[in-house]
Formats: C-alpha cells, sequence, structure tokens
C-alpha cells in the first residue's frame, strides 16, 4: 500500500513538472523573401537590425506574459536606400498559446510608380510586400 502511494505521489509530480510552460526564446520578422530574428533578452525587450546597400531595418520590442499568453508589442522601421522612403509600423497583438510559431501579418506595402521617359511614355511599376511576426521557442 505504501509503494502504491508512492508512485501516485512520483506519478502526479512528473505530471506536473511536464507541463511547464516553455518561454520563447526569439521573434522572427518575415518580410518580403527575408528574416530578421531577435534574441528575447532577460528583461523582455528584443532588438535586431539589418543594413545592407538596398535597405536598413529595424526590429524592436517587449514581450509579456498572460497566462498563458503573450502580449507582443512590436515596431519596425524598414528604411529603402535605392526609393529612398521609409515606412514604419508599430503594434501591439496578443499571442495566443497555440499561435506561437505561426506567423502573424502585421502590415503590408503597396506601391505604384509612374514614370515618362524622354518621349513621355509612362512607364508603371506597381510592388507590394507584407510583413509578420512570430513568436519561436
Amino acid at each position: 500500500m505504501k509503494s502504491a502511494w508512492l508512485l501516485a505521489l512520483s506519478m502526479i509530480a512528473f505530471g506536473c513538472s511536464a507541463k511547464q510552460d516553455v518561454e520563447p526564446k526569439s521573434v522572427t520578422l518575415v518580410y518580403d523573401h527575408s528574416k530578421l530574428t531577435a534574441e528575447i533578452q532577460a528583461d523582455n525587450h528584443f532588438e535586431a537590425h539589418v543594413d545592407n546597400d538596398k535597405e536598413r531595418i529595424d526590429l524592436f520590442g517587449l514581450v509579456r506574459k498572460l497566462h498563458p499568453d503573450y502580449q507582443l508589442d512590436v515596431s519596425v522601421i524598414k528604411s529603402s536606400k535605392t526609393q529612398h522612403a521609409t515606412n514604419q509600423i508599430s503594434t501591439s497583438l496578443l499571442i495566443k498559446q497555440k499561435e506561437i510559431e505561426k506567423p502573424i501579418l502585421i502590415g503590408g506595402v503597396y506601391q505604384h510608380t509612374v514614370v515618362n521617359d524622354e518621349n513621355n511614355n509612362p512607364t508603371v511599376t506597381e510592388s507590394a510586400s507584407v510583413m509578420s511576426v512570430k513568436l519561436n521557442l
């Protein structure tokens, strides 16, 4: 009888420890055909940058635990060096436990450009890009 109680207590203790939540380790920004990942620091802030010949991307924000979900405050600044344009988005998201590791759309940019050549013939260029973020375990 004593060993049955010990077995039952061991099973309960193991079951409780197996249910521990794994905290997110990083935030990933997915944009165009690229990704930028920022590690979540001990103070729950994150920050990452890309700076190359074409663009500069700044990703930063804060992750808060709202048991069992998360609040993600995120800001993205995307500067195009070739088009001399800057786009910025700042938003707060409630990320449910089941949405961790899944990209969530936070914004997009549609660009329509008309350029006339020397004969006044218009050339139209259109492009679109979207941004999404995800919490990573």
